[in-house]
């Protein structure tokens, strides 16, 4: 079903699709054993992902792995590399530094 990718509807910026869904098991930084990264094809054929898991900047403010790709594996290896380059960057966590998604959102 590609017919998606070519709708134009009214007032709509843009349409992504959910292709895939994965459970990455990760125990040395983050506080718990796994966390979520959806993958979204976008209409013009590559893909974005995001994790479940965010991390908050300096002023609280919760911001999720993203990466990019031209496959779905690409886009699921960048996301989670992107991710654990932000946790990296940070000097000192600990739990409270992390927000999970509400899953009704994801």
């Amino acid at each position: 079903m590609e017919d998606w990718k070519q709708l134009d509807i009214k007032d709509v910026t843009f349409i992504e699709k959910c292709v895939a869904e994965f459970n990455v098991g990760e125990l040395v930084k983050t506080p718990y054993s796994k966390f979520k990264v959806k993958v979204f094809e976008k209409q013009d054929g590559t893909f974005i992902g995001f994790t479940n898991l965010q991390l908050k900047d300096k002023e609280g403010s919760p911001f999720p792995g993203v990466g990019y790709g031209d496959t779905i594996e690409k886009a699921l290896v960048d996301t989670v590399n992107y991710f654990f380059a932000m946790i990296d960057e940070k000097e000192k966590l600990s739990d409270d530094d992390f927000e999970g998604v509400d899953p009704y959102d994801f």
